[in-house]
C-alpha cells in the first residue's frame, strides 16, 4: 500500500487548532498536490467552510466518539478518498495511549496548541490531561502570549512532561520564539551557582534547553547517585512533574568522578556543564564534568516539585 502520512494537531477546545490547520494547508505547497483528508474529533467555534474545502481539495470526516477512531475506520476513509496525507484534529480528552493507526499510516508529526491566557488555571486542575496532550508531541505552541508574565514557568512545566519537544511562543503578530528571559531562582550571571533543592528541577530543564549559557560556570548542588557506569555515574532527583502518580527521575551523566560511590549515595557535586557523546545515550547530550565530589551523610531522596 502507498504510505499515507498522518499529522496530528491537538489541544483543548478553542486553543486554535482549526486556525493552525488552515494556515498549514494554505501555506504549504505539499498540501496542495492532492487530496488532504481532515479527520475532526471535536468541533469548535471556527469552522471549515465548504468554499475553503473545495479550494484546497480537502475532504473532511467527523468522529463523534473515541471508540469510532479505529484503524478500520481510517482504512475505509483512505479507500473512499485516497488522500495524499491525513490531518487529525484530535480531541484532547481522548486517550492518546489507545490511539492506533494502520501500518501504512505513520505519524509524521504531532503538534499541541495551548492557550497561554488560560494555561495557568487549567494546568493546575488538569495536569493529567496536559500530560496526555504533550507527551508524544514534537512541537508545543503557546499562543495568545501577549501580556503573560509566567511564560518561563509554563515552558518549564511542559518541558517536565516532554523533554524532547520543541516549545514555541506566539504573539499577536504571529511570530514564534523559543527563547525567553528565564525568571530563574538563582543568579545566572555568577560564575559559581549554588542550587537549593527546590531549584534543581528548574535548573535541570533550563540546562536541557539552553546548556550554552551554563558553559564555563561552576554548578554546586546536592544530589543522589542513581547508577554507576563504566566511565561515569548518573545523578539526579525524583520530581513530581504532573501529579502524584507521575514522578520522573531527572538526571544527568557525570564524568571524571574519582570518588568510590554506591547507588543511592547522597553527594555534593561541583561540576561544569558540557555537551559530549554519551555511550549510554549513543548520541551527543548534555553531560556534567565533575570538579569536586563530596559524600554526604545518608538521607532519603525526597520528591521535589516542579
Amino acid at each position: 500500500m502507498v504510505e499515507v502520512p498522518i499529522f496530528i494537531v491537538n489541544g483543548l477546545l478553542e486553543s486554535g487548532k482549526t486556525t493552525l490547520i488552515k494556515e498549514i494547508i494554505e501555506n504549504n505547497v505539499s498540501y496542495q498536490a492532492g487530496t488532504t483528508l481532515l479527520v475532526v474529533c471535536e468541533e469548535g467555534e471556527t469552522e471549515y467552510e465548504e468554499r475553503w474545502l473545495k479550494e484546497y481539495e480537502v475532504q473532511i470526516a467527523y468522529v463523534s466518539k473515541e471508540a469510532d477512531l479505529t484503524p478500520e475506520f481510517l482504512m475505509a476513509l483512505d479507500e473512499q478518498y485516497q488522500p495524499v496525507q491525513i490531518v487529525l484534529e484530535y480531541n484532547s480528552f481522548y486517550n492518546m495511549d489507545e490511539l492506533a493507526f494502520p501500518e501504512y499510516m505513520p505519524v509524521y508529526q504531532q503538534v499541541t496548541l495551548i492557550d497561554a491566557s488560560t494555561f495557568g488555571i487549567f494546568f493546575n486542575n488538569m495536569k493529567q490531561i496536559f500530560n496526555n496532550l504533550v507527551k508524544f508531541s514534537s512541537l508545543v505552541i503557546f499562543n495568545r502570549c501577549d501580556g503573560i508574565k509566567d511564560l518561563s514557568l509554563y515552558r518549564r512545566q511542559i518541558r517536565a512532561l516532554n523533554q524532547e519537544c520543541q516549545i514555541g511562543f506566539e504573539g499577536k503578530n504571529g511570530q514564534l520564539t523559543s527563547m525567553l528571559d528565564e525568571d530563574l531562582p538563582y543568579d545566572i550571571t555568577k560564575d559559581s551557582i549554588l542550587l537549593e533543592d527546590e531549584d534543581y528541577p528548574t535548573w535541570y530543564i533550563d540546562v536541557f534547553d539552553n546548556y550554552e549559557k551554563y558553559q564555563g560556570k561552576t554548578i554546586r548542588f546536592k544530589t543522589f547517585v542513581r547508577d554507576i557506569l563504566e566511565d561515569s555515574i548518573v545523578v539526579g532527583r525524583n520530581v513530581m512533574t504532573c501529579c502524584e502518580n507521575d514522578i520522573q527521575f531527572l538526571g544527568y551523566e557525570v564524568q571524571n568522578v574519582d570518588l568510590l560511590l554506591g547507588i543511592g549515595d547522597c553527594i555534593f557535586l561541583e561540576c561544569m556543564v558540557k555537551r559530549e557523546y554519551s555511550k549510554i545515550a549513543e548520541e551527543e547530550v548534555v553531560m556534567l564534568d565533575a570538579k569536586k565530589v563530596s559524600k554526604l551523610p545518608k538521607e532519603e531522596d525526597k520528591v521535589l516539585s516542579l
